[in-house]
């Protein structure tokens, strides 16, 4: 029993931390002017990634975070 709490606390963790960096991102996309580039992470490459999708993307992992908390 102790273990599985112990689980569930480190898991919380991890996604509070998870949808605190998305928060950031969310917020520095906002501040970034219309004609900025937004980039990607794949693996070791930067990916140049349509300003839209990267917003929605990032909405819609706070919205998978907080579902999940």
């Amino acid at each position: 029993m102790t273990e599985d709490l112990s689980k569930a606390v480190e898991n919380r963790q991890k996604l509070e931390s998870q949808l605190q960096e998305n928060e950031i991102v969310q917020k520095e996309f906002k501040l970034l002017k219309d004609d900025a580039n937004v980039f990607k992470l794949i693996g070791p490459v930067l990916v140049k990634q349509d300003r839209p999708e990267a917003t929605a993307n990032v909405d819609k992992r706070i919205e998978y975070i907080t579902a999940e908390m």
